[in-house]
């Protein structure tokens, strides 16, 4: 429709994978060269995933495109099969003749062997490809696991390349699957486009598409990455839809207000501004008045009522709310979101947090807590060290001593180290602050307490994932380059609408900028990037990540 107006040869954004178009980003070719490298190793297992648009699709195309000559592929791209029906996709993919109706699992293991040994002796090399791996079954996946036990004694006689989204992971996860898990030779999770890809993307397609002028303000860039978070897919739709949109209102550029409306209208965020309707003014009036009448009436009755009255109230709620829970000890299942009393000893609280469950003494069953948090699947004593196992997941951990409001200030769910002289060490989970309460995890319990009441528990030892940008080791700090600072530089202009140029240089700009921010959220203002400050900068502009609070106003932020 507005090919013409903006003088395309073709339209340049369409979530076809048109190989025209192919963009290849420094890590769309990383990807590549694992799934290079898992075909040429000898054997096992190779494994890419990433989230739905990332590219994973652009990357298996170029694969085949330089699969060599001496390849045998069998590609499934339907994974929903049962273990018969994917022997016999494997059958048809790879040539083999096998009897109408075959129902046998060893007839098509016997088949699959021999053409598997026949490729071998011809220096054959057999590939296995599945997409979209996260639809397996765990009886298919170990069915394809004994298939890789056909092997000579130098190299196996099956490649196998698992391409999924992140559920594929924790599909792997599970026990009975530890086996397989064993043999991925080589894994790679596809991440979705920074900033400066997002800008390289669009100017390349727009390039092929027959267009050599600026045609998107740089603005409008940063407002389509905010919006599609890198993701080749979104980044299509957004900006196709913006430019409809400028075609619509005939202009010859896209700004920032065409890029809203588009990003309004593809994800759903667009809320009309109502008026009131008639009569409706008059409405709010009077339920003004009522809800006034009700509190000048409560004041009244407070003034007239003795503080004895107050007090002996206070107390009937207080030792009603105490007797309830002391009646209720017994009854685990009942205390789901209870409300701790302040009348227990350390050791009754600690005793309520667990119930009649196995105390978590290690830390592990938090562990998999916090990974619930992070939609993680965790399987203790299974999947390893939490800080080893959430790195496969773009996590990093974070572990020292805080008090309340440093824990406040980094915004993440924490697990926590408690102890009392009688019970021992153990740890919960802090999953909200929720006003004055503090909503924790204990295995299956959760349980609202006040900081106050954990203060005698609590010597201030905490553990926390946290997202690390690309290219991040340590620190960054004024001087430094490349991707680290491009991700500092981006947040920038994200927070403060402060526009820094050269993006990816650490300058005194950048160095001033960071100071004030670690002020104004109580880290030492070194202007140091750090990983706190990298916590609190992504409590800004991170949507998609779990938080104690939910929402930090600017209020908050300037009164911090």
């Amino acid at each position: 429709m507005y090919n013409d107006f903006f003088g395309f040869k073709k339209k340049p954004f369409t979530i076809a994978p048109d190989p025209r178009f192919l963009y290849m980003s420094e890590r769309h070719r990383d990807a590549l060269a694992h799934l290079l490298y898992g075909i040429s190793s000898g054997g096992g297992f190779v494994m890419l995933t990433g989230e739905v648009g990332t590219g994973k699709t652009t990357v298996c195309r170029c694969l085949l495109e330089q699969l060599s000559s001496n390849v045998r592929l069998a590609y499934i791209l339907n994974p929903k099969l049962d273990a018969i029906e994917l022997m016999a996709t494997m059958c048809d993919e790879l040539g083999i003749e096998y009897e109408p109706g075959e129902k046998s699992l060893k007839a098509f293991t016997d088949l699959l062997r021999d053409r598997l040994l026949e490729n071998h002796e011809q220096g054959l090399n057999t590939v296995l490809m599945i997409d979209e791996a996260q639809n397996l079954s765990v009886e298919v996946m170990e069915q394809i696991r004994l298939l890789t036990n056909l092997e000579t004694n130098e190299r196996k006689l099956l490649q196998i390349i698992l391409i999924g989204q992140p559920e594929l992971q924790e599909l792997l996860a599970k026990k009975e699957l530890r086996q397989l898990a064993q043999r991925i030779t080589a894994r790679y999770h596809l991440k979705p486009l920074s900033l400066k890809e997002t800008a390289s993307y669009i100017e390349h397609r727009l390039r092929v598409a027959g267009i050599q002028r600026p045609l998107i303000k740089s603005n409008a860039i940063k407002q389509i990455y905010q919006a599609s978070g890198g993701v080749p897919r979104l980044i299509n739709i957004i900006t196709d839809r913006s430019l409809l949109g400028a075609f619509v209102e005939r202009r010859n550029t896209i700004n920032e207000a065409v890029v809203k409306k588009a990003v309004n209208e593809v994800l759903g965020k667009y809320e009309e501004k109502r008026q009131p309707r008639a009569g409706q003014s008059r409405w709010w009036f009077v339920a003004a008045s009522v809800v006034f009448v009700i509190l000048l009436s409560y004041i009244i009755i407070k003034q007239f009522l003795k503080p004895t009255d107050l007090s002996e109230k206070q107390q009937l709620v207080e030792n009603s709310q105490s007797e309830t829970l002391s009646s209720n000890k017994s009854n685990a299942a009942s205390h789901s979101g209870t409300l701790l009393a302040g009348t227990m000893t350390n050791d009754e609280v600690a005793t309520q947090f667990w119930q009649e469950q196995s105390w978590d003494r290690t830390g592990a069953v938090s562990a998999r807590n916090l990974f619930a948090l992070w939609g993680v699947n965790y399987y203790p004593y299974q999947s390893g060290e939490p800080c080893e196992y959430a790195l496969n997941y773009n996590l990093n951990c974070d572990s020292g001593r805080a008090d309340w409001a440093y824990i406040k200030q980094l915004n993440r769910p924490v697990n926590l180290k408690f102890s009392t002289e009688t019970s021992g060490q153990f740890w919960g989970t802090l999953k909200e602050i929720d006003g004055e309460y503090l909503v924790l995890q204990f295995a299956d319990n959760e349980v609202r307490v006040l900081p106050r009441r954990l203060n005698p528990l609590w010597q201030g030892e905490y553990q926390l994932f946290w997202k690390a940008p690309d290219g991040f080791s340590e620190h960054a700090k004024k001087g430094d380059s490349g991707a680290t600072v491009r991700w500092l530089t981006d947040a920038i202009y994200s927070i403060d609408q402060v526009n820094i140029s050269p993006a990816d240089y650490f300058s005194q700009k950048v160095e001033d900028w960071l100071i004030l921010f670690q002020m104004e959220n109580g880290l030492v203002s070194d202007g140091i990037l750090g990983k706190h400050s990298v916590i609190m900068i992504n409590n800004h502009v991170v949507a998609n990540i779990p938080k104690l609070i939910n929402e930090l106003s600017t209020s908050q932020r300037g009164a911090q």
